[in-house]
């Protein structure tokens, strides 16, 4: 009787010892569940995009490249992942234009007059009107407001190209030569000056006097080194990246034309797209393009003397007498490349 007893509590006891090893177990199975749902799964992105653009590395496009690419990671938890190329490495700026129209680059960092190029997209060249923004600020505003999101919408449904954001404020354009100092348009007269193809600044250029030369970025230092051409015409956001002062040692601030760079998509790819993820890519654009902005007023701050150092004669040239060469240069564009009225109502728009 006793031993049967005995038998019984111990049962009992081991069975005890095996209820809180069981408890302990699930208490740090639990445990182990609770730091991995806090760490959040280990999961590939569900869409890897390719990004890209023409700018050097380092610089503060590419920077806003990447940044675009973060912002766009956290906004998703990680559903994209996009993959930035600077350096042309996807193609110049018509093979990146044609790449996102085929779908076979998703996307690219451009300047918004590029998309003058494509279907639906010729009115665009407006924003290249010598003087018809102020300022980087005034040209962002209206670059996002009504007048210029229909012209956008134009691309969309006439190239398959989706302007989605326009955000990254560009350092003012200006004329570099190897020849000068260009201080009046007749300075000018028979040079080779290198223009990216948009149709206003081509108009530009002649109205000056110049042979404008349409010439991808990456071409530029080799031509001017070697006589091909005589100068550009740009903004220190690009001269001083792509080290043209090395041998263009003539700068004319002009300051000729204000421009924000644009985010470029095929636009299949963007109607693919959810709602939230379209506002997620929106504000990325955003954030890539203020830090864009905000490194380019850093570097503008700064130009004037980085060319110096580097035996650059810096001028600036006669106002009255550029803005009386490029006073009506608009004008044989209304009602044919854009509805006529468009300057004056942008104009309108801004005050």
């Amino acid at each position: 009787m006793i031993g049967a007893v005995s038998a019984r509590v111990r049962a009992v006891a081991r069975a005890r010892r095996r209820g809180r090893l069981q408890g302990l177990m699930l208490g740090v199975t639990g445990l182990l569940f609770w730091a991995s749902a806090m760490a959040g799964p280990a999961m590939a992105a569900e869409v890897t995009l390719r990004l890209g653009g023409p700018w050097t590395t380092g610089s503060n496009l590419h920077k806003g490249m990447e940044r675009f690419a973060e912002v766009l990671a956290a906004e998703s938890k990680g559903r994209f992942e996009v993959k930035v190329y600077p350096d042309s490495q996807l193609g110049d700026i018509q093979q990146l234009l044609t790449g996102v129209q085929l779908g076979t680059v998703d996307l690219a960092y451009l300047a918004v007059g590029n998309a003058g190029q494509l279907k639906g997209g010729a009115p665009l060249n407006v924003a290249y009107v010598p003087h018809l923004f102020a300022s980087k600020q005034q040209a962002t505003q209206a670059l996002n407001g009504p007048i210029f999101t229909e012209m956008y919408e134009a691309v969309a449904q006439g190239a398959g190209v989706r302007i989605f954001a326009v955000y990254g404020a560009r350092s003012p354009r200006a004329i570099q030569t190897v020849k000068g100092p260009v201080r009046k348009p007749e300075d000018l007269k028979g040079m080779r000056i290198r223009i990216p193809p948009i149709d206003m600044l081509r108009a530009a250029m002649e109205a000056a006097g110049a042979k404008p030369v349409p010439m991808g970025l990456s071409d530029v230092y080799t031509a001017l080194s070697r006589g091909s051409i005589d100068g550009q015409e740009n903004g220190f956001d690009a001269a001083i990246q792509f080290k043209w002062h090395e041998v263009a040692k003539f700068w004319s601030a002009t300051d000729h034309v204000f421009e924000v760079a644009a985010w470029y998509m095929n636009e299949r790819r963007w109607q693919a797209l959810a709602p939230g993820d379209r506002e997620a890519f929106r504000r990325a654009a955003m954030a890539g393009g203020q830090l864009a902005t905000d490194l380019g007023e850093a570097l503008d701050r700064e130009g004037v003397e980085t060319l110096r150092r580097s035996g650059v004669t810096y001028v600036v040239p006669d106002t009255r007498a550029f803005n009386a060469a490029w006073a009506d240069i608009h004008k044989p564009y209304e009602g044919k490349t854009w509805p006529a009225g468009l300057v004056d109502k942008i104009r309108a728009s801004l005050r």
